[in-house]
């Protein structure tokens, strides 16, 4: 029998409403009810059903799964549980409310505004601390499972409206006893955001998220598009040739030792990059510690209201009016005001022209 078209509960979760889909999985809100009777909201990510009975995406999925348990840090967004109900698999994520690093970048790219070299490198310190903890990942007999995120960009840099700062998505990430392989000469992760050594199909290390955090760091400090090119091919050719243009001679004033950091990140030999998240993200907050004041963490909300106002606001409601919904209230979808981590925006429906 085929799973049901939504699911009225999976694990403790009563599902809501759907909020989200596209590509492998659909995304409900679920609310759950403690021992002691508080009510939780969570976004509780199902594979889709015509890929249940697909082995690799059911691996896939399951795959990710079991990394996203493993990982407990404050820097990376927190996966509650997972499991199979109504034969169907899924994944119950903890709900933030904010926006992406890139949502904040293309906002201060329209303004023609830069952002605070400080505070860039904080949030890269952040990034950097939740990589490591990641890399260092081991499994239950104290075996390293040699996790490598493959998909660090802005895209997937959470900011939230409490000043938090979150790497999500580890679907693509590549893990020691993964079942799904990868197949022959697909490159995962977005383009303009890879490695050196991921263009060339080589294997690959934890460097290669050194440097793709490097390439988001390049652009926050320049907001500028470091690889980024007219077509696919000319982007893999810029990535493959690695040519750093010089901060310093982009933005006025740029420091010299922040430009140490970023150029390191960034080196096209890996063995000359920094070797591992932890030694990344103490310089990058040696940095950011030189300007006195009050905690970067603060900063994080008053910039999201400046450059999107109104929106804190509407994501409250958002989710205030659809955790009161009755499970059985609506069939449709329910789509927060702007994509957030564990909820991506609906796909456009195709043209019609």
């Amino acid at each position: 029998m085929p799973p049901p078209a939504r699911p009225k509960r999976l694990g403790p979760y009563d599902i809501i409403a759907k909020i989200a889909g596209g590509g492998m999985a659909t995304i409900y809100l679920g609310r759950a009810q403690d021992r002691d009777g508080t009510e939780r909201v969570a976004a509780v990510k199902v594979l889709r059903g015509d890929l249940s009975d697909q082995d690799h995406a059911r691996n896939m999925f399951l795959d990710e799964a079991r990394i996203l348990l493993r990982l407990s840090h404050e820097n990376i967004s927190r996966t509650l549980e997972y499991g199979e109900s109504e034969g169907m698999h899924f994944i119950a994520m903890e709900l933030l409310l904010g926006r992406t690093l890139m949502d904040v970048w293309d906002a201060c790219e329209a303004r023609g505004l830069l952002l605070r070299l400080d505070l860039s490198a904080w949030i890269g310190a952040r990034i950097a601390d939740a990589l490591f903890h990641a890399h260092q990942l081991t499994d239950e007999n104290g075996a390293s499972l040699h996790v490598i995120h493959r998909d660090v960009n802005p895209s997937n840099i959470f900011l939230t409206y409490e000043g938090q700062v979150k790497l999500f998505d580890f679907g693509l990430a590549k893990a020691l006893g993964r079942r799904a392989e990868s197949s022959a000469g697909v490159v995962k992760g977005k383009l303009p955001y890879l490695s050196p050594e991921q263009v060339m199909q080589f294997s690959i290390d934890h460097r290669s998220d050194i440097y793709t955090l490097g390439t988001t760091l390049w652009e926050m400090t320049t907001m500028r598009r470091l690889f980024k090119r007219e077509t696919d091919v000319e982007t893999v050719k810029a990535v493959r040739s690695a040519v750093i243009p010089d901060a310093r001679k982009l933005v006025e004033s740029y420091p010299e030792d922040l430009w140490v950091i970023v150029r390191k990140a960034l080196e096209r030999n890996r063995e000359n990059r920094f070797s591992d998240g932890a030694e990344f993200a103490r310089a990058l907050d040696a940095f950011a510690a030189k300007t006195k004041g009050e905690p970067m963490s603060a900063l994080i909300a008053p910039i999201l209201e400046s450059l999107f106002p109104g929106d804190r606001a509407r994501q409250m409601g958002w989710l205030r009016k659809t955790s009161a919904l009755p499970r059985d209230a609506t069939r449709g979808t329910i789509p927060p005001p702007v994509s957030l981590p564990s909820a991506p925006a609906e796909p456009a429906p195709p043209s019609t022209k």
